[in-house]
């Protein structure tokens, strides 16, 4: 019996930022209070000020609480108005929550603006102060035709295009073509080109230059370097002579930078945490027999329900490997989500060690193996590497650039742990393919007591009531437990396998679509459970039984079943920074989940898992199975399914 289980995860074409973030360590005493800065801002009335209290470095605080004060400049001597009282700051200190929006500034907002931040640093109480100071002048004699915004210690444009027919080339000579004012309120300062022997004039500290390398083009557009907060303000342009000289202004806004995001994986690549001692009455093999059971009957309910007149076979320990293997790398949502659908209780930290302990304790009867492929410009952390190595036996193994020789890397490993009944997983590997994890399970169960080995044909009725003919295995006197279940409904038959495994037949009251759901819905980890139990207590005895010879080789796809587990998310950006940290471009997702397992009964026993059974003439009490059933391989060692599936046509 052999199982094999392939996730693929890909890159997907989508956009993806690169971020930073800046962390700044400062030394405080017991209690200090930092002033950050003290700024001063002209702006126009009728205006919109939006004043950030903090700038991109300043240092996080915990249980920051924010808040705002104005004290007038008229009249005199004003007291401090609280504009904002103490309230908390949202996760983002640089966000909207510190940030104060003056709407529509008229004269009487002129002031100071200060701006208090108090947390605490390294267990010290901390307060940070910043202050602005706020003038408004009248800008009712213009219009504003052009509004520029920069961000601070980038590059802006102000924009000056005259219309052609207001260009005068009599300004010819040593005169400038255009010449650019600052706005203040103690009137306009010349910002460019300098005139140095011009009283008045603004510093640029070379900051400015224009924007287009010849003046001939017509426009006298500048570009100002490195702007600050102070450079917001109205700027004035002006070109012409005497009775032709014309202007025009624009509003410059200077805002911090938006904060980046911290790294996607910050916090979230470390090793899986170690095994703790389990405080609580229930063990860790306890828990993980309980999740295996009900994960089991779960994914049984979603399969079934794809294509419900089919055969189906699978290995729900087979895929509950799997995922376990992927939650290793899992963090955050993902890793949350991925014990959810495996009915895994969160944060089990045991969970991987118990996985080991199974595959130790299974070596004897079952063979499961897993493996990792990905591409060489994939890096797997070194912990996540280790981690797969002692639990699962997984050493990762690199693709090469040839998708052929891929595949045929691929195929030669499934091969090897299947026994050659699965030898050609996959046809080739896409260049987009990061990375593979693989996983097979092979079973070659022998019956503890043989049929006989004359060949025989048997009549097998089907869902829609065709008889079709099929090979058979017979014997007459067969030693077996059968009973009727009321717990699942169905008469059920126990075939004692080697390896402590036990294969469990199931009958439907009737051959028919509507008696077979039926039966699958009571399929729950509870109802089989109890079965199993009454089975295990129930005595055998002597039975003629006869069973279809069965030659299945399923291939079920489980990207949909993800999604009904409640596992979209790996399909897009799935937090895995535990099992590589590294920014890929585009991001990590899975591109393809599937599920193949072969199932051959003959005379020497299970080899992979399915089963039937009919009857004939006979002198002791039998066990027929004219119609289609419901088969499920348990291995009594671990009190777990190993193989479920469903058998319509053998």
């Amino acid at each position: 019996m052999c199982f094999h289980f392939q996730l693929s995860i890909e890159m997907k074409y989508s956009v993806s930022v690169c971020a930073f973030s800046l962390l700044l360590f400062i030394e405080l005493p017991s209690a200090l209070t930092v002033m950050l800065s003290h700024q001063r801002i002209s702006l126009p009335s009728k205006s919109t000020l939006v004043l950030s209290c903090l700038p991109p470095s300043a240092p996080e605080l915990s249980e920051a609480r924010i808040s705002w004060t104005f004290t007038p400049q008229s009249p005199p001597g004003s007291s401090a108005i609280h504009l904002v009282s103490s309230s908390y700051l949202s996760h983002d200190p640089f966000g909207g929550s510190s940030r104060l929006p003056v709407q529509i500034v008229e004269k009487s907002d002129e002031g100071t603006y200060t701006c208090v931040i108090s947390g605490w640093k390294d267990e010290i109480s901390v307060k940070l102060r910043n202050s602005f100071l706020v003038q408004v002048f009248d800008a009712s004699a213009f219009e504003l035709l052009k509004v520029a915004d920069g961000v601070v210690g980038k590059e802006v444009r102000l924009p000056c295009t005259p219309p052609s027919a207001s260009l005068h080339p009599s300004h010819s000579g040593s005169a400038p073509p255009a010449v650019w004012y600052a706005e203040t309120p103690n009137g306009r300062e010349r910002l460019y080109p300098k005139a140095a022997a011009e009283e008045g004039e603004r510093n640029d500290d070379g900051r400015v230059r224009w924007a287009s390398p010849s003046d001939l083009t017509g426009d006298w557009s500048v570009m100002v370097s490195n702007v600050t907060m102070e450079d917001s303000g109205v700027y004035l342009c002006e070109w012409g002579e005497g009775k032709n000289l014309e202007s025009h202004k624009v509003e410059l806004t200077v805002e911090y930078p938006p904060t980046q995001p911290p790294p996607r994986c910050l916090g979230y690549d470390t090793p899986w945490e170690q095994c703790a001692v389990e405080s609580s009455k229930i063990s860790g093999r306890t828990i993980m027999q309980e999740s295996l059971v009900e994960f089991s009957f779960k994914l049984y309910s979603h399969l079934r329900k794809s294509e419900p007149t089919k055969n189906l076979f699978f290995s729900p320990i087979s895929i509950s490997w799997m995922l376990s293997h992927l939650l290793l790398g899992a963090r955050g949502q993902t890793q949350a989500a991925l014990e959810t659908a495996l009915c895994f209780p969160h944060s089990f930290s045991c969970l991987h060690e118990e996985m080991k302990s199974l595959r130790e304790e299974l070596a004897h009867s079952v063979e499961i193996a897993s493996n990792i492929y990905h591409s060489p410009e994939f890096n797997l952390n070194q912990n996540f590497i280790n981690q797969s190595q002692l639990f699962y036996g997984a050493v990762p193994e690199k693709l090469t650039n040839d998708s052929n020789r891929n595949a045929k890397m691929i195929n030669d490993w499934v091969a090897e742990k299947t026994n050659n009944r699965i030898t050609d997983l996959v046809d080739s590997v896409s260049s987009t393919t990061l990375l593979m994890l693989l996983n097979t399970v092979y079973f070659n169960g022998k019956w503890k007591m043989m049929f006989e080995k004359k060949s025989m044909n048997a009549a097998f009725v089907t869902l829609s009531g065709d008889i079709v003919t099929v090979p058979a295995l017979h014997s007459s006197k067969y030693k077996l437990a059968q009973r009727y279940s009321p717990h699942v409904k169905a008469q059920v038959a126990a075939f004692p396998l080697s390896g402590r495994t036990v294969l469990y037949i199931l009958l439907p009251r009737a051959s028919s679509r509507e008696e077979l759901a039926d039966l699958e819905t009571r399929l729950t980890d509870e109802n089989v459970r109890k079965m199993v139990k009454d089975m295990d207590q129930f005595p055998t005895e002597t039975t003629e039984v006869t069973l279809p010879k069965i030659h299945l080789d399923s291939k079920t796809d489980l990207m949909d079943v993800l999604g009904t587990l409640g596992l979209s998310d790996l399909n897009y950006e799935p937090n895995l920074c535990g099992l590589s940290s590294e920014g890929v471009d585009p991001p990590l997702s899975v591109s393809d989940a599937q599920h193949r397992a072969f199932l051959s009964l003959t005379e020497k026993g299970v080899e992979a898992g399915a089963v039937s059974s009919i009857s004939f003439a006979r002198s002791y009490s039998s066990f027929s199975a004219l119609r289609p059933f419901v088969l499920l391989i348990w291995n009594e060692q671990l009190n777990v399914p190993l193989f479920l599936g469903r058998v319509t046509q053998p």
